[in-house]
Parts: C-alpha cells; structure tokens; sequence
C-alpha cells in the first residue's frame, strides 16, 4: 500500500529578518546590571518554585553538587562559576526551555566587564558565605517540595544581592 503523497509547504517566519534578530541581541546584551536584577526578581523566584513540581531525584543532586561547589570554593572565580552553575541547574530542572534559554542570556550578560567589575568591588568572602546560606535555603525548599519556600528563599537573595550591589 502506498503512503499518501505530502505536500510540502515553505516555512515563513513572522518572527522577522536576521537583522532584527541582531538588534534584539545588541537591546539584550547591552542590558545595565541593575535591569537584570530587575528581571531576575521577576522570574528566578517563579522558576526555583517551578523547580519543585518538575525536578527530579537526579536534578536535586545535581543542584546539590553545584551548591556544595559554590560553598567550598576559595575564590571569587571558583564562587562565580558554581554559583552561576547552581542557577543554572535550577532553571534546568523546570524543563522550559524557554526559561532555560533566558538563564543562558542573563548568564551571558553577567560575564561581561561592567558586571564584572561590580562584583568584583561588593562580593566578599562573607558575602560569599551569606550568599551560600541563601542557596542552602532555596536547596532545601526545593528538595522539601515547598513551592512558595523556594520562591521566597530566591527573592530573598535576590533582594540581598541587589542591596549589596545598589546600597541605598
């Protein structure tokens, strides 16, 4: 029996050219600090609480893993890398990859110099070590299934970052 012949159409994106791709990167890209903090507090806290319902055994250890990294580290440039790489799982384990891609983004944004800088001047061992307490918070909300937790213990770190980053 003979499968039916398809008609194949042409795709046409409504999303536009490749130069107004480019200059979606270049408005996203030249984001200042404290506009990204703005968004994270937007979305992070929703995300870790979306982390609860989807992660799985393997994603709460993988989380774990990067949050015991992050407090073992000796350096800024150790902290930085697991600390991102603790987010980063987080977002991971909602399995949207749309929030996955905007992590990815906002990560990107962060390792450019005017960030690097900022952090540089604020971020001190104690401030890792309070910021490693927050992680442990948000861990444990996670893994405790405690959706407005996580989302609380994020917007508490959050809003700690951005006081430690834009004093009053």
């Amino acid at each position: 029996m003979n499968a039916p012949k398809q008609i194949l159409r042409p795709i046409i994106s409504n999303a536009g050219t490749t130069r107004d791709f480019i200059g979606i990167v270049r408005r996203l890209t030249g984001a200042s600090p404290a506009d990204i903090l703005d968004v994270r507090l937007i979305v992070e806290p929703q995300a870790a609480a979306a982390a609860v319902s989807s992660a799985t055994g393997a994603d709460l250890k993988m989380i774990r893993e990067a949050h015991d990294m992050a407090s073992a580290a000796e350096d800024l440039a150790t902290f930085e890398k697991w600390d991102a790489e603790l987010h980063s799982r987080i977002y991971t384990a909602t399995r949207n990859e749309l929030l996955i891609s905007l992590n990815k983004l906002i990560g990107d944004i962060r390792n450019r110099p005017p960030w690097l800088r900022l952090k540089h001047k604020v971020i001190t061992d104690a401030k890792r070590r309070e910021y490693c307490g927050h992680h442990a918070e948000i861990v444990e909300a996670i893994a405790n299934r405690d959706n407005d937790g996580a989302a609380a213990a994020m917007h508490h770190h959050l809003t700690v970052i951005v006081e430690d980053l834009f004093p009053r």
